[in-house]
């Protein structure tokens, strides 16, 4: 395998997220009719995919943008997070605030630990290998029972971790734990005696080039270090190229050496099923990646100088896998190809074509019958007490979505001709939202937040004696009714 360092010659031309160098598929060895092929594939299934980047040898061969996306739009990262948050614990191992990895929790939470202080002898290393040996019990993140879900209705969410039993010694077994890094992200905290998202601006961002980013934070105010981190895609793909260089940019050492490139030389990658330092790792292909929730990948293959990203609103990540190990394997490619300007130009069209609205049929002036009414739910599925719907007088190819949900009431712009039409709602944030009548009576209504990756589905149908809504969300999957009249 070649040593990351080989690609160190590259980063003089990486110098910031907004000067990415890009080259043509072949120029790298890679076929554009290929990845044109994939593009058209996924455009063709349908997959909640929002973009696809991939460099070569330090260079984008390819930059795709999936209708509504859009490039500069910040994309939240879910456990994506997490391989940030380890990269800031090896800035903080190089700046000497913490005495290694090795170093014992305890002095750093010993208000919390005073009546068990046998958690105390869990390591940094532990919390970020996946081996403090606390109990987690990851059912879906909407179950009750689960342990995100309890984290997520605590108050205190250190405490909540802390508070868990034992399942093993310490560094014995692998378990996927987000709180494992909920905790490492208090310990940064106070290593650097400000917030992660401070020091990470700071310490990495901004040496990246990386310019804008968002942070989430738990009730009391800290950085949740297992997600809610948002970048755009072409930041993402900075930070793989950075791993990719063992941590090193613009011919300036950021994280220790050897923090990435010894990944797949380490043991304990192959006893922890294949989880390193805040990276998933496949010693078979030689690649690892930083994977989130709902289709979030920065997948980094050292051998062939490669960083690809993919980001998404996929509730299940197993339906695109296939999709990203096909990018992975065209872009593997090889020595340079001559020069296709007819593929090049079909992969710009296409990708051009991936990046606006489809066209669809205008179906406004189906459903006149239902138009200027309103109905009232006694459930109030999602809050919602009552909605009607009229032509959007501004607008030929849309409808005005009136919701009242008790105590607010929105009225939400909704496009009829394949466009996802935009609102910002109270908190902030952009909703889009686009509808069609598939019959005379039958309206369909998908809505989505641009910077968010839940997705909703509702369908209204409509009769002399009143309406049916029907309702879905990408996470749960599960179909809800209510009548309204």
């Amino acid at each position: 395998m070649k040593k990351l360092c080989l690609c160190l010659a590259l980063m003089s031309h990486c110098a910031v997220a907004a000067d990415l160098p890009s080259a043509s598929p072949e120029s790298q060895g890679i076929d554009s009719a290929q990845l044109d092929a994939v593009l058209k594939d996924i455009q063709a299934s349908g997959a909640a995919i929002d973009s696809v980047l991939i460099m070569r040898n330090g260079k984008v061969v390819l930059e795709s943008y999936f209708y509504p996306y859009r490039r500069d739009v910040l994309h939240p990262q879910f456990s994506v997070t997490k391989s940030v948050t380890s990269s800031l614990a090896g800035i903080t191992l190089a700046a000497n605030k913490l005495s290694g990895l090795n170093q014992p929790i305890a002095p750093y939470f010993a208000a919390l630990l005073k009546s068990e202080p046998q958690k105390g002898a869990i390591t940094i290393g532990n919390l970020l290998d996946m081996h403090s040996g606390l109990a987690w019990y990851p059912l879906t993140s909407n179950d009750p029972e689960s342990s995100n879900f309890q984290l997520r209705q605590s108050k205190n969410w250190q405490q909540y971790v802390l508070q868990q039993n034992m399942d093993d010694e310490p560094g014995r077994t692998f378990s996927y734990n987000n709180g494992n890094y909920v905790l490492l992200a208090g310990i940064l905290e106070q290593a650097w005696g400000q917030s992660l998202q401070a020091t990470a601006q700071q310490q990495l961002f901004a040496k990246l080039g990386i310019a804008n980013s968002t942070w989430q934070k738990d009730p009391q105010g800290h950085n949740i270090g297992e997600t809610g981190l948002a970048l755009t895609t072409r930041d993402m793909a900075v930070l793989g190229q950075f791993w990719l260089q063992d941590g090193v940019w613009n011919q300036q050492r950021i994280l220790p050496v050897g923090w990435i490139a010894n990944l797949f030389s380490d043991t304990r990658a192959a006893q922890s099923a294949g989880y390193r330092r805040g990276f998933w790792v496949n010693l078979s292909e030689q690649y690892f990646q930083a994977a989130g929730s709902f289709d979030q990948f920065i997948r980094v293959e050292p051998q062939h100088q490669l960083v690809i990203v993919m980001t998404g609103k996929v509730a299940e990540q197993i339906s695109t896998q296939s999709t990203l190990n096909q990018l992975h394997r065209i872009a593997q490619g090889g020595a340079p190809l001559a020069a296709n300007q007819q593929a090049q130009q079909q992969l710009a069209k296409t990708i051009a074509s991936v990046g606006q609205a489809p066209f669809v049929t205008n179906t406004r002036e189906l459903g006149k019958s239902w138009y200027g009414k309103k109905w009232r739910f006694a459930t109030q599925p999602l809050g919602i007490s009552a909605v009607s719907f009229k032509p959007d007088p501004n607008d030929a190819a849309a409808i005005v979505w009136e919701v009242d949900a008790g105590w607010v009431k929105n009225e939400w712009p909704v496009g009829m001709d394949g466009r996802y039409l935009e609102k910002r709602d109270r908190n902030g944030q952009t909703l889009q939202v686009r509808g069609r009548w598939l019959n005379e009576n039958t309206l369909e209504i998908k809505t989505q937040y641009a910077e968010e990756a839940w997705q909703w589905k509702y369908r209204f149908d409509f009769n002399a004696d009143g309406v049916t809504a029907s309702y879905s969300d990408n996470v749960t999957g599960e179909i809800q009714t209510a009548f309204g009249r």
